[in-house]
C-alpha cells in the first residue's frame, strides 16, 4: 500500500490537525492493524519505517504525528501538570487513530498499540485511561508518564482510590498482553516509574511481559521486533 495521510480533525490541543499517516494494507483487505506512536524529536513515516520487521499482508499500520514531533514538553516523569494540555490531546491523537482502525473493519481487538520512547509513553497512557480489551500493547523504552501511580480509568491521582481505600478498577484489560521493554543502559528509563508502570498494568488485568536487555540503551531489539510479530493477530 502506498503511503497516505489524513487530518487528525477529531483531536483538540497541541496536535489538532496534525497528520495521520497510514501504510501497509490498503482498508478493503486489513485484517489486523497496528497504531504506532514515534518518539521525541521523530516522526510518524520515521516510526512506521522502524518497525517495518513486525508487519505481514493484511495489516494496516496507522501513525499519528505529534505537532513539532515531541508529544509533550517536559520529561515523562515530571508532574502530569506540567505536560498539560500536550498529554490529553496525545491520547485524543491516539484514540483518533483507533478509530481510524473501527472505520476500515478492524476491532479493538485485532489492534495492537505501541511505541518507542516518548510515543510508548504516550501509548501507555491511553491505554491506563482507556483499558479494554486490545489485541496487544508495546511499550518500548518508555513508562507512564506522571509523577503518581493512579488506578486504570481515571486521570487524576486525587481520584485513584475509593474512599475504602480499595481499586476496584482491576481487569480491565482483559487480558490482553503488554510488553513493556526497556535496556538497563538506557539513561531515559526511570527504573522505579518502569516498575510502577508494570505493576500498573498487571493490577489492570493485563498479560505483562517485561523484557529489560543488559547491555543494550535507547533502542529497539531485535527480540522485542520477534515478540511484537508473536502478538500481531493470524489472519
Amino acid at each position: 500500500m502506498t503511503d497516505s495521510s489524513r487530518q487528525l480533525t477529531a483531536v483538540s490541543g497541541p496536535h489538532e490537525g496534525q497528520e495521520l499517516l497510514t501504510a501497509g494494507a490498503p482498508a478493503m483487505a486489513a485484517d489486523a492493524a497496528v497504531v504506532l506512536c514515534h518518539g521525541r524529536g521523530a516522526t510518524a513515516q520515521g516510526v512506521v519505517n522502524l518497525f517495518d520487521p513486525i508487519s505481514r499482508h493484511g495489516v494496516a499500520l496507522l501513525a499519528p504525528q505529534a505537532e513539532r514531533s515531541r508529544w509533550y514538553p517536559r520529561p515523562t516523569t515530571a508532574p502530569r501538570t506540567e505536560n498539560a494540555p500536550w498529554l490529553t490531546s496525545s491520547v485524543e491523537c491516539v484514540d483518533a487513530a483507533l478509530e481510524a482502525t473501527r472505520s476500515i473493519g478492524v476491532p479493538p481487538e485485532r489492534t495492537l498499540l505501541g511505541g518507542f520512547s516518548q510515543g510508548a509513553s504516550v501509548v501507555a497512557e491511553f491505554v491506563h485511561r482507556n483499558p479494554s480489551r486490545y489485541g496487544g500493547v508495546f511499550l518500548l523504552s518508555g513508562v507512564l508518564p506522571g509523577d503518581a501511580v493512579r488506578a486504570p480509568g481515571v486521570t487524576d491521582p486525587a481520584d485513584a482510590i475509593d474512599g475504602d481505600g480499595s481499586d476496584d478498577r482491576t481487569a480491565a484489560l482483559e487480558g490482553t498482553p503488554i510488553l513493556v521493554g526497556w535496556g538497563e543502559n538506557d539513561p531515559r528509563i526511570d527504573r522505579g516509574r518502569a516498575a510502577e508502570t508494570v505493576e500498573a498494568f498487571e493490577r489492570a488485568g493485563g498479560d505483562v511481559d517485561e523484557r529489560i536487555y543488559p547491555d543494550v540503551g535507547h533502542e529497539v531489539t531485535d527480540d522485542e521486533f520477534e515478540a511484537i510479530r508473536a502478538m500481531v493477530p493470524d489472519p
